[in-house]
């Protein structure tokens, strides 16, 4: 049973994670398949599709760097071509270091996903990875409508197929996420609780001893700092539990006289 976490809400009016499919072109280590389908499952991506992969690609050591993607592995679609790999796709994006003179806009990964918050529900995506050694082929190139590129230092520009993959994961996966609407979060408490909880701290705060200018100048500030927080309904009745520690235990009433 698949579960998400608050994290991973999508939204409703992009595309799903099922229409992202990641494609990795002539792979020729199979641990990078593996490390690949674990980072891809961890972003919440689950559609992995291999274009001409080494013989023999599933072996252990695939399997072991998948480490609980296991099924990604298992489902993975396999294609002799390109071209099947990429049959319904409306987007072809491609992800390389070497710079073509012939090629479509180059952005960086951090910019695809801006690209992708706004790319329409329906439309099918396909993710580009070359080789290990080569990388995409010129012509593969020419068929992306925007090449993304992770800049790195100078004196050292390499990056493992499975990093790279792990990195556009989680842009992707940024950009599909709901946006930080508290959707799936505990209801806040109503004003009207609110005021029942400052005027039971404030209650709590004067039969402590403390003199009315100060209860006035806390309550003042502690107004403050509790309007930021947005307190839920829990929240406040923690509040609720605080002012009677403050308060201390109060002396019974005594009962009234059964003659009274």
């Amino acid at each position: 049973m698949k579960r998400e976490g608050p994290f991973w809400i999508d939204r409703g009016d992009a595309p799903s994670k099922e229409d992202v499919r990641f494609v990795l072109i002539g792979t020729t280590e199979p641990g990078n398949i593996g490390a690949a389908a674990r980072g891809m499952k961890a972003m919440g991506f689950q559609r992995l599709v291999l274009v001409s992969p080494a013989d023999g690609w599933k072996t252990p050591h695939a399997v072991a760097m998948a480490h609980g993607a296991e099924d990604l592995l298992e489902e993975a679609e396999v294609h002799g071509s390109l071209d099947e790999a990429l049959r319904g796709c409306t987007w072809v994006v491609g992800t390389t270091r070497r710079l073509r003179r012939h090629q479509a806009e180059t952005v960086t990964a951090r910019e695809w996903g801006a690209r992708l918050a706004k790319i329409p529900r329906g439309e099918e995506i396909a993710i580009l990875f070359g080789p290990e050694k080569t990388g995409l082929e010129n012509e593969d190139v020419l068929r992306c409508r925007l090449i993304v590129t992770i800049p790195s230092p100078i004196d050292y520009p390499s990056l493992n197929l499975a990093q790279a993959i792990m990195l556009m994961a989680y842009e992707s996966g940024l950009a599909l996420r709901a946006p930080a609407d508290r959707a799936g979060s505990p209801v806040l408490a109503s004003d009207d609780e609110m005021e029942r909880m400052y005027a039971r701290m404030e209650e709590a705060l004067r039969e402590s001893g403390m003199n009315e200018k100060k209860v006035r100048a806390v309550m003042r500030h502690l107004r403050v700092i509790l309007a930021r927080a947005e307190l839920s309904k829990d929240d406040a009745s923690t509040f609720h539990t605080l002012a009677s520690r403050i308060r201390g235990p109060r002396p019974r009433e005594k009962k009234a006289a059964a003659a009274e």
